[in-house]
């Protein structure tokens, strides 16, 4: 009987701690601002207030008769340059999925004069944590689902334990 209460918890607490770090985040590009060159953000402060990790969604919402998504080099980002793009975007809600590389993405919009506007950002993919260190708060519904799911899951498994005596 002990052996089992001892598998209850090392269970509860793996449960926990991989849902914590395995959950990937869904970013809306610009929050309910979308993607604009109309002014309304500063997606380089956007997005230096997120931690970026492989396998996090970033959403580009915005009007596919004004404007569309470009990912492009570093280069193709400073100069404001769409003509080589790695990848084009053009649909109106357009879903990007973050690869597990670490390091930078890129993306204009690639209508005249609007990069040269603002509608340009760089998204710095970071190493996961685990989620045993302080976090940030959740910028989505989704994260903030999986982060109860989360605190749930150890919970339940807290009570099963006390169940078990």
């Amino acid at each position: 009987m002990a052996n089992f209460r001892k598998t209850i918890l090392v269970v509860s607490f793996l449960t926990t701690a991989l849902c914590g770090v395995s959950m990937a985040t869904v970013y809306q590009v610009g929050d309910s601002a979308g993607w604009t060159s109309m002014g309304q953000v500063d997606y380089q402060d956007w997005a230096a207030s997120k931690n970026f990790h492989g396998g996090d969604t970033l959403v580009f919402n915005y009007n596919n008769q004004f404007h569309n998504v470009k990912q492009v080099t570093h280069q193709g980002f400073e100069s404001c340059n769409a003509t080589s793009p790695l990848a084009t975007y053009t649909n109106g809600s357009d879903t990007v999925t973050l690869g597990k590389q670490l390091g930078h993405f890129y993306f204009i919009c690639g209508y005249p004069g609007h990069c040269q506007a603002g509608q340009k950002i760089d998204i710095l993919v970071a190493p996961a944590t685990s989620n045993l260190s302080p976090a940030a708060a959740p910028s989505s519904a989704s994260s903030l689902y999986f982060s109860n799911l989360s605190w749930i899951l150890g919970v339940l498994g807290f009570c099963l334990l006390g169940f078990a005596y």
